[in-house]
């Protein structure tokens, strides 16, 4: 019995001497376990929870119920002042959980160009903003000061496109933390001289598809 626990003392002791005499090598790695939720989108009855480093794409948004307007009585002058109260508008709110890292979004419209007659704006509302205050609601002034300076309807909707995007990029410099609400509205018209069918545009149904795309603050959509 002795002799045995001495063989295994020493041969315990070997393999630590030949382990030493290997040279240190760290190894590191990373296991995914589950993914966790960053941010629900919440706009009219679609509810979508995005996670981290997911793409999200929402395409349930059909535009149904659009006001036509003519486009240099209503939208470039608003004879009828009424060019507001004829927007259909998207109010689309972003929640970050609870626990979630500090984070920012990049925001992709997919729409118009292969569906022409509609016309929309990007209003970025802000983030935790007064719901007692509410969202914007001055439309026509805010197309007007896009747009009036210019003479021809292309320019003033490469203008509104430009404008969109721009508002699109400052919400992908927005940070988000834990708790935090993003709120932007999309509005939208029908312009009836573009529709695609003018005898029937009553019956044109929009598709507006929007993908969302959440890092981390720190981080770069690829």
């Amino acid at each position: 019995m002795k002799k045995r626990m001495k063989i295994k003392i020493t041969s315990l002791i070997t393999v630590i001497i030949l382990m030493m005499s290997i040279p240190t090598v760290a190894y590191a790695w990373m296991t995914y376990v589950e993914q966790k939720s960053l941010v629900t989108i919440t706009t009219g009855e679609i509810n979508v929870t995005t996670y981290a480093n997911e793409q999200v794409t929402v395409s349930d948004i059909n535009l149904e119920d659009l006001a036509y307007i003519d486009y240099q009585k209503d939208f470039i002058d608003n004879e009828s002042g009424s060019l507001d109260l004829m927007a259909s508008s998207l109010r689309i709110d972003l929640v970050a959980s609870l626990d979630s890292v500090a984070i920012k979004h990049q925001i992709q419209l997919i729409n118009t160009s292969s569906q022409p007659g509609l016309l929309y704006i990007i209003i970025y509302e802000g983030i935790n903003i007064d719901e007692q205050v509410g969202i914007s609601t001055n439309y026509y002034q805010r197309v007007s000061a896009i747009i009036s300076s210019l003479s021809t309807k292309q320019e003033q909707l490469d203008a509104l496109s430009a404008y969109n995007q721009s508002v699109l990029d400052q919400m992908y410099q927005a940070v988000m933390n834990a708790g935090d609400d993003l709120t932007f509205q999309v509005v939208f018209w029908g312009d009836h001289d573009d529709a695609p069918d003018p005898e029937a545009y009553l019956n044109q149904v929009y598709s507006f598809t929007m993908i969302l795309d959440i890092v981390n603050s720190k981080g770069e959509v690829s």
